[in-house]
């Protein structure tokens, strides 16, 4: 995957123009991009932080039974 940056304006400044059609379309792609992804590394992930929740609880009971 491709990753893109993106400019940042300090922070609290404001844009005082609208954004430019290859600044609205490249974060439509970025967007999408966000959106597809490996429906399996996706279940791994899941399975991952569940198991990492439940591990170190104060209390007996699980997060994720």
């Amino acid at each position: 995957m491709v990753r893109e940056t993106v400019a940042r304006r300090p922070t609290g400044a404001r844009r005082t123009t609208p954004p430019t059609p290859e600044e609205v379309q490249s974060l439509i792609d970025l967007l999408r991009s966000w959106q597809e992804g490996d429906a399996e590394e996706q279940r791994e992930t899941l399975e991952f932080l569940m198991k990492a929740l439940d591990e170190d609880r104060m209390s007996a009971r699980k997060l994720f039974p």
